[in-house]
């Protein structure tokens, strides 16, 4: 993955969070705080969901879940995160 986390069965690892971006973290948060108990406090889910591969990942920063299309390579994962990533506009309240 585009973070550096890695399968395992129906778990991700994940480097630890100072290796990981922070618009990555802000797309899967809403936040690009810390929470207040520390980056080991916070839970993410990632579910696989059964739309093609011409969409892109979906985050629903409410529940830090992440909505993930099967991909059939590492490559269109890497692409289509990327591309959810830079097109996300978060909460502007301006």
């Amino acid at each position: 993955f585009a973070c550096g986390c890695s399968p395992g069965g129906r778990s991700l690892t994940c480097p630890p969070w100072p290796a990981i971006s922070v618009p990555l973290t802000v797309f899967l948060t809403g936040s690009d705080r810390i929470p207040i108990y520390g980056m080991s406090s916070l839970r993410i889910i990632i579910q696989s969901t059964p739309s093609g591969e011409q969409y892109l990942p979906v985050a629903h920063t409410c529940y830090n879940l992440l909505d993930l299309p099967k991909y059939s390579s590492k490559e269109i994962l890497s692409a289509r995160l990327v591309q959810a990533i830079d097109h996300y506009e978060g909460f502007s309240l301006a």
